[in-house]
């Protein structure tokens, strides 16, 4: 009989893994999520706030120049993270799959990123501008706050001073948003689909035999290893993108002179960061799921082949999904990592966003 610390002496070498098509059909519920994330905005929020009594003074011009330096730190970190994330998964998928495995993964890839870039960067003819989270925080304080900043760039004879037009910073945010979007939906798509290819096998092992049996032990124990690495990446990468939502969010709010109207206005910014942590949870929550609960199927699938000949061992170090086993360090770091995008948005709805402005 064969101990389960004997595992990673006796395993034979796996191979090239390749992920059935039909596995890659978990890529449309985040998608799904999306959609359904923005129809709500869309349809139930208010795509046209008009911020009132909307008031500059002399210091505005400073306050904004140091909500900017705020957005562009975010930002620099934020494109950090998603070229490193994405260059990890890059590295796995050529390493460790089939060309055939690839060509799937890509093209579900690429029509991930065609729907997150069509509520971000891209904006067709039948989608509303109001899907622009700055119409949901008033249009008009954005141009206006905005629109005094500075930048060289946009000055005569600057690199972009003709797509400038004379909106100052305003034309920062857009512009650099539309392009660090092109990123966020590369890595995210990234992410997910790192996920869904911990479904992906190896040729398949006789599990009659011992060398077939410590095979696909061995392939499950990587597949959850590799799920539990990509859902702490989808933390990383969600939280970080979190605050980055959350510094360009609060860049005008500093300058409304106001008290009354600034404070109406943050409580506006906490609800709609709120709203998107939950969302980013839940999307967490799309993918990792199915392939947590079919990984959980495979596995006591795999105990029962292995009880049959006697090498029941083999499998005490397979778990997968299990509800019984919360109160583990494993699963608390599980639960943290799905809920990250929510404690940002708290942190910065407690904290009123001080840090950020």
């Amino acid at each position: 009989m064969t101990r389960p610390g004997d595992l990673q002496a006796l395993q034979p070498p796996l191979g090239r893994l390749q992920i059935a098509p039909k596995h890659l059909l978990i890529l449309l519920l985040p998608v799904a999520v999306l959609i359904a994330s923005e129809y709500l905005l869309g349809t139930f929020g208010d795509t046209a706030v008009v911020v009132p009594d909307i008031t500059l003074n002399q210091v505005s011009p400073l306050v904004e120049l140091g909500a900017r330096y705020k957005f562009l730190a975010a930002l620099f970190f934020f494109a950090a993270v998603t070229i490193t994330l994405t260059g990890i998964f890059v590295v796995e998928l050529c390493a460790r799959h089939t060309l055939r495995s690839i060509g799937y993964t890509l093209v579900g890839i690429v029509v991930v990123i065609a729907v997150s870039l069509s509520f971000s960067t891209f904006e067709p003819d039948w989608m509303p501008a109001g899907f622009e989270s700055h119409y949901l925080l008033g249009d008009n304080l954005f141009r206006t706050a905005l629109g005094i900043g500075k930048l060289p760039g946009c000055a005569p004879g600057g690199a972009l001073a003709e797509a400038c037009a004379g909106q100052g910073a305003f034309f920062a945010m857009k512009y650099l948003l539309n392009h660090v979007n092109i990123l966020t939906s590369l890595s995210a798509a990234a992410i997910i689909a790192g996920m869904v290819l911990c479904l992906a096998r190896p040729p398949k092992a006789d599990l009659t035999t011992q060398d077939g049996l410590i095979s696909e032990a061995h392939a499950l124990q990587t597949a959850q290893e590799t799920a539990q690495r990509y859902l702490y990446c989808s933390g990383v990468l969600l939280t970080t993108g979190m605050v980055l939502v959350l510094s360009w969010m609060s860049w005008p709010n500093a300058m409304i002179v106001d008290d009354q109207v600034r404070a109406a206005h943050s409580g506006v910014i906490n609800a709609l960061s709120m709203f998107r942590g939950v969302t980013y949870s839940v999307l967490i929550l799309s993918y990792y799921m199915p392939v947590s609960l079919i990984l959980k199927v495979r596995i006591e699938r795999f105990k029962r082949a292995a009880s049959r000949v006697g090498q029941a061992d083999l499998g005490t170090e397979l778990e997968g999904f299990n509800i019984n086993r919360i109160d583990s360090l494993d699963a608390f770091k599980s639960i943290l990592a799905i809920v990250s995008p929510i404690l940002a948005s708290a942190i910065g709805s407690f904290a009123d966003l001080s840090f950020l402005q």
